[in-house]
């Protein structure tokens, strides 16, 4: 499929959906503003901006469930299965899960944190672990390591692709970024494109594994 592919596919899962595929956004977003509300620092005071980063680190870590439930309300979508507000708390579904998913993105969010001094190695790590919220949704009989391990495999060879389609969404995040209503509305839009992504790429690598 070609970005526009994914894209039309995106907006024809959502046609009609949008009310809920908003409402969902909204919640995830107020959950973060709130949890962003009581982080402050001063930038020309290092510990400060130090605290402040290690803080969000482990806020991101904290509330990692929340964004795997986001991911799975749109990928659900995708599915033509029902999703609501509820779906962005699924990831507190059960103790195991939790701790499951918490140490996944502590590796992921680690990496690229540390990648990010040279932006290059974050961008790479990021593009390498960007399908681990997918499949601890979908891969719940492997652990956190394997689904990083697994992301691995089938992010090998598609990096570039995947970065193209981000890309492709550049002047709309632009605009986006101009105000936090945009970034809430382009939510929807790109995660179910995201879930379109990942829903071809598994059905390719699925087909290739069976003609092998």
């Amino acid at each position: 499929m070609t970005n526009l592919q994914y894209k039309q596919a995106a907006l024809a899962t959502l046609k009609g959906k949008w009310l809920t595929a908003l409402s969902i956004s909204i919640v995830y977003f107020l959950i973060f503003a709130l949890a962003a509300s009581r982080m402050s620092f001063d930038q020309d005071n290092l510990d400060s901006m130090l605290r402040f980063v290690a803080l969000n680190i482990v806020v991101t870590i904290v509330l990692a469930p929340v964004t795997v439930g986001r991911t799975i309300s749109y990928l659900r979508l995708v599915r033509g299965e029902t999703a609501g507000i509820g779906t962005l708390f699924e990831g507190f579904s059960s103790i195991r899960f939790y701790l499951k998913v918490m140490a996944a993105y502590t590796v992921v969010t680690l990496l690229v944190y540390l990648g990010s001094f040279l932006i290059v190695p974050a961008i790479y790590f990021y593009l390498m672990y960007r399908l681990v919220p997918f499949l601890l949704i979908d891969r719940r009989d492997l652990s956190f390591f394997q689904v990083l391990g697994e992301s691995r495999r089938m992010m090998h060879g598609h990096k570039w692709r995947l970065a193209k389609l981000y890309l492709s969404f550049i002047l709309w995040g632009i605009l986006a970024l101009l105000s936090t209503v945009g970034v809430v509305l382009l939510t929807p839009y790109f995660d179910t494109t995201m879930a379109h992504f990942y829903e071809q790429l598994k059905k390719e690598q699925q087909t290739a594994t069976r003609s092998a």
